[in-house]
């Protein structure tokens, strides 16, 4: 038996190694297509555009070591001239929560205009040229009427109780 095998699974490490590299491959292959593609997408709306034109990307790896990425910033895919915020989603299963964070400045708390259902927010506001909008589904399901939003320096968070099985529902909220 060759050094690379493991007995007690009674599997080639190399080829499982193999195997991970070929998949991590795939993945920034598809990435690399989804980038080329925004910034082809965004290229040709900047260019339509007589005002600044901003766009990112995130990349981060998930709990369970899967990476995402998220697009944001001006967005040829909605009409108006609206940007899509940088969200982040924590969710707390010991202390049954799902916390929103979307980074919208530039922006008060009484443009916002925002929607919940248990597993989607839906998000707007603007003012002068600062405009957002956001269709987010939620990683978990939430208690609609439990929401308590808050916005501060441009940063809206919105706080969620995770879903008991008993309640339903659509619930408009105010930002505080």
């Amino acid at each position: 038996m060759s050094t690379d095998e493991d007995p007690e699974r009674g599997t080639d490490r190399r080829k499982d190694l193999r195997d991970m590299l070929d998949e991590l491959e795939r993945y920034f292959e598809e990435m690399e297509r989804d980038i080329q593609t925004a910034v082809h997408d965004s290229l040709s709306a900047a260019r339509s555009m007589q005002k600044p034109f901003v766009a990112g990307f995130s990349f981060k790896l998930g709990p369970e070591g899967r990476p995402s990425m998220q697009f944001f910033g001006d967005s040829p895919r909605l009409a108006g001239g609206y940007r899509s915020p940088l969200t982040e989603q924590i969710v707390d299963q010991k202390g049954g929560t799902l916390r929103l964070v979307l980074d919208m400045p530039g922006v008060e708390k009484g443009d916002i205009e925002l929607g919940v259902a248990e597993r989607t927010a839906t998000i707007s506001a603007a003012r002068g040229l600062r405009k957002y909008k956001a269709e987010v589904g939620l990683k978990t399901e939430v208690d609609p009427a439990s929401a308590k939003a808050e916005y501060r320096n441009g940063v809206l968070e919105i706080l969620f109780s995770i879903r008991d099985k008993d309640n339903k529902g659509y619930t408009r909220i105010d930002v505080a």
